[in-house]
């Protein structure tokens, strides 16, 4: 309903236009906002070391792990406890990805080693077209209920991969993307949720990630960046016995 005070406004001012924000163009661009979205350039230079805690749940698993994640650049350390009292490690100490679980230690030789230092990149938002052969704005799209920025890519290792951003806010809403192993096609759908601030750039502090049937929700409680040490990120001696 119009009152006769709003019809007054109207006449004299007429129909206020705001400015919309124009369409973003090109991948760059679309990267750019993301960054200032987050917090900025400067804020993503200072992380340098990062220790997250948090809480896990996934299809076919009774009850809820735990974890504490350890990165540095091209470093990283994960302990899980899962609800049955067992412990997994994994890791990647810039050149092997590896884990040991109740089964054993094992060595990732089915993934290429730059898609394990592209996911051990604690910069990645200043990186991302560095690990793609091809990478453009391929439009505007709903993702997930969300309009959003697309940006498709084929990784240097051939594998497809999608990045959406959301077109209100600038933040990364989800990827879509194929299996990064030599022997798998499948494709996976990582939603994004729930930005927070810890002190550094925003993060993503609910992760869901669907795989065909299988659904894991990984959720952030806490996040710091106090230095850590190279040592952490040593080979187990159940590692480097793999490799004699």
């Amino acid at each position: 309903m119009c009152t006769a005070r709003a019809a007054t406004l109207i006449l004299v001012f007429g129909v206020i236009a705001w400015p919309q924000t124009p369409p973003l163009k090109t991948a760059a661009e679309v990267l750019e906002r993301y960054r200032r979205a987050i917090g900025g350039v400067d804020a993503i230079k200072k992380v340098q070391s990062e220790t997250r805690h948090g809480e896990m749940e996934q299809t076919g698993m009774n009850g809820r792990a735990t974890f504490v994640g350890y990165a540095k650049p091209f470093l990283q350390l994960n302990k899980v406890a899962l609800p049955d009292g067992h412990e997994v490690l994994s890791g990647f100490n810039g050149g092997i990805s590896w884990s040991v679980s109740p089964k054993g230690a094992s060595i990732d030789k089915d993934t290429p080693v730059e898609s394990a230092r592209r996911d051990a990149d604690l910069q990645y938002e200043l990186h991302q077209p560095d690990y793609f052969r091809n990478f453009e704005l391929a439009g505007a799209v709903d993702f997930e209920g969300r309009r959003c920025y697309w940006l498709h890519g084929i990784t240097h290792w051939g594998k497809d991969n999608n990045q959406y951003y959301d077109v209100e806010t600038g933040l990364l809403a989800g990827y879509r993307f194929e299996s990064d192993s030599s022997t798998s096609a499948a494709v996976t759908t990582l939603l994004f949720q729930d930005y927070k601030s810890f002190g550094g750039p925003l993060v993503a502090t609910k992760v869901i990630a669907r795989t065909g049937d299988s659904t894991q929700t990984v959720t952030f409680t806490s996040v710091s960046y106090g230095p850590l040490e190279d040592s952490i990120f040593e080979l187990p001696q159940a590692v480097k016995a793999l490799q004699q």
